[in-house]
């Protein structure tokens, strides 16, 4: 039976145990977890680690400076590359900023001991970058691997706007898994982290969704239009995405089938 309105607005306004349920921490865990999921793979100092899609570094020059590992800062786009660059010299760690794409590795064969993979898969030909993972890991080296993939919640249209204005390509984690087993990688984990990460950035004040949720607004009162606006908009609304189910941060680890 259909609720009634005078039903919905009695349980708006009941003081329930949820209410004030709703007003306590679940203490989510924030982005420093990336770090420890690898630190669980148990990287020994000396070792090297690919930063695939390394974008100005930073993730690199940490992972030098708390595992004593070596590194290599890879990434496609010029600018990336010069920003990379200059992070690493100010940084003074062994870092090598090299220009490359994941779907094209310019490594040897069991090149790397470790692979660290944030937010590019969703960007990139899964079965070709994978293979190519595959292909420089080290027997007995590991895939960690960030990406965030689309829920059921997730409408054709929303899908449409994100994979146009935001480039991407792989969405769905049958796709990738596929795509891993198909290259040869064995599955170790897989963390859906949902919006956990989203909420540690509320509680500590890293992320406003209120100052995006009023961007989005102005794009579209405002009438902004082109790629431009195309791109602001997926950018704003990618953790508001999240933080409603659509999205979903989740973190693969896979292994050298080797």
């Amino acid at each position: 039976m259909a609720r009634t309105a005078q039903e919905l607005y009695e349980l708006w306004a009941d003081e329930s145990e949820l209410n004030e349920a709703l007003q306590r921490s679940l203490e989510p865990r924030g982005l420093d977890s990336l770090f420890e999921m690898f630190a669980s793979l148990d990287p020994k100092p000396g070792d090297l680690v690919l930063d695939a899609g390394a974008r100005d570094a930073k993730h690199a020059i940490r992972l030098v400076r708390d595992f004593g590992v070596r590194a290599i800062a890879l990434d496609p786009v010029q600018q990336h590359i010069e920003l990379a660059q200059a992070a690493v010299t100010e940084a003074g760690v062994d870092v090598q900023v090299v220009q490359g794409a994941l779907e094209h590795l310019p490594l040897a064969d069991d090149a790397v001991d470790w692979i660290w993979c944030r937010d590019v898969l969703v960007h990139v030909d899964a079965a070709r970058g994978l293979a190519e993972c595959a292909r420089v890991l080290k027997p007995g080296g590991a895939l960690l691997a960030y990406v965030t993939l689309a829920t059921e919640r997730l409408e054709p249209k929303e899908r449409a706007e994100l994979a146009h204005a935001g480039a991407m390509k792989t969405f769905d984690a049958d796709v990738l898994e596929g795509a891993a087993e198909a290259a040869g990688l064995v599955l170790r984990s897989v963390d859906r982290l949902g919006t956990e990460w989203r909420e540690a950035m509320i509680e500590e004040g890293s992320w406003n969704p209120t100052q995006d949720l009023l961007e989005i607004a102005r794009l579209r009162r405002g009438g902004f239009t082109g790629p431009q606006a195309e791109a602001a908009f997926t950018g704003l609304v990618w953790g508001i995405y999240q933080m409603l189910g659509k999205l979903c941060p989740t973190v693969y680890v896979w292994t050298s089938s080797d």
